[in-house]
């Protein structure tokens, strides 16, 4: 006789595998966080979205703006966990969190520092602040504070934190947080580097700079309003399909060359560097977002003769009114599938950019790789700046408000 199993639909068998998930992964690992994610319902904090979708691998959009894009969201339960790991909050902790959203990040902080600790979380709209404030009480949460302010000011009236987080992501470091951090305290904060490449970084106080205790790889919804808004720019390529470039405010593009950049003849180079399955990009897209003057930005969506590297689109080196794209070209071997990558560029600088990105790949390849040791990062502010150096000056990365240095032993 068959068995139909019917999905579960019962709130704790769901959380329960999603704990079971997120530790098989090992995006949980501490018990107080584990414990944290069993014991707080996040469909309570989605009402009106689906049990399945509540608990699912993905971030649930909560708010948009005019046009139609995101601009709030419950960030998919790895990158909460991957997060609540580098905050390392303890019973009694005092926190700062900015990018109120739902109310479930806030939610789960609040437990791990009971008894005793309190969360403050804040948000610039209103509603975001009124609906967490909603979701928050109905669940019976209650030492967590929501408040309406600009989290790259922070809240210096209950300063000094013990740990700040921030759930959205800064183009810089946003300097008045700094002071308002406890001696030992810790700020995770994700930030770009160049374009769309961003990391979650953890730092702690290192005499006059800061060091960091964790770093990982995570895009956020940007800040807005404020101190270190982080604008960025959609731009819609013309003519058939959906595809799109973010683009920020310190890249030096041609904006209104952009949307038909595709249509201009096209330039490929490939680089005989090969890919095995499972072996990650982060380290290729975090070397050339630090030695291309653009960064590296996506690019998502299809259309005819569009060739990306993954199914949800490519990355692109820009310059000017050109661009370069990540594109694979597919083979097998002795050892298995295999794809090399490849450089598709458009615009009237395309051959030129797509060698320089090409040339870069392979220099990566060679001296760092995926099986060379894997970087540390270092950040200043203040007049701090100028006494932060690395053995190579391509890998210090000037903001407005800080300095970024990837410290990145070369494996020969």
């Amino acid at each position: 006789m068959e068995i139909t199993m019917l999905p579960a639909t019962d709130p704790a068998e769901l959380r329960e595998a999603l704990v079971h998930r997120l530790t098989e992964s090992g995006h949980l690992r501490t018990p107080a966080v584990i414990d944290a994610f069993r014991a707080t319902e996040r469909h309570q904090f989605l009402p009106g979205i689906a049990l399945k979708t509540a608990y699912a691998e993905e971030a649930v959009p909560i708010k948009h703006d005019e046009s139609g894009e995101m601009i709030s969201c419950i960030s998919a339960p790895s990158i909460v966990a991957t997060q609540l790991e580098q905050l390392g909050a303890e019973p009694g902790h005092k926190v700062l969190e900015a990018g109120a959203a739902t109310g479930y990040n806030a939610a789960l902080i609040g437990r791990i520092v009971a008894p005793g600790g309190h969360v403050w979380t804040v948000d610039v709209d209103q509603d975001l602040v009124d609906s967490a404030a909603k979701n928050l009480a109905q669940t019976g949460t209650e030492n967590v504070t929501v408040v309406l302010a600009d989290g790259a000011t922070g809240l210096p009236e209950n300063a000094p934190y013990d740990r700040i987080q921030f759930t959205v992501g800064a183009g810089d470091v946003p300097t008045h947080i700094l002071d308002q951090l406890a001696p030992g305290g810790r700020l995770i904060l994700p930030m770009r580097i160049r374009g769309s490449i961003s990391r979650s970084f953890a730092f702690e106080r290192d005499g006059d700079t800061w060091k960091t205790v964790s770093c990982e790889m995570a895009t956020f919804v940007p800040l807005r309003r404020g101190v270190c808004d982080d604008i960025y720019t959609l731009v819609h390529m013309a003519g058939e399909g959906n595809v799109r470039l973010e683009t920020f405010s310190e890249q030096n593009i041609d904006r209104d060359a952009m949307p038909t950049v595709l249509d201009q003849p096209q330039a490929t180079v490939y680089t005989g560097v090969m890919f095995r399955k499972g072996a990650p990009w982060e380290w290729l897209y975090l070397y050339l977002a630090s030695v291309l003057p653009n960064g590296l930005s996506r690019m998502p969506g299809s259309r005819p003769g569009f060739a990306p590297h993954f199914f949800w689109g490519s990355m692109a080196a820009l310059d000017g009114d050109s661009l370069a794209y990540l594109t694979l070209r597919e083979g097998e071997d002795e050892h298995g599938w295999f794809g090399e990558i490849g450089v598709i560029g458009h615009g009237s600088r395309a051959a030129e950019l797509t060698e320089h990105v090409a040339t870069e790949i392979r220099e990566w390849d060679r001296g760092w790789g995926n099986d060379g040791p894997k970087p540390s990062f270092r950040m200043a502010v203040g007049d701090a700046r100028d006494r932060l150096t690395a053995a190579e000056e391509r890998f210090v990365i000037d903001k407005a408000h800080s300095r970024l240095v990837v410290d990145w032993l070369r494996k020969d």
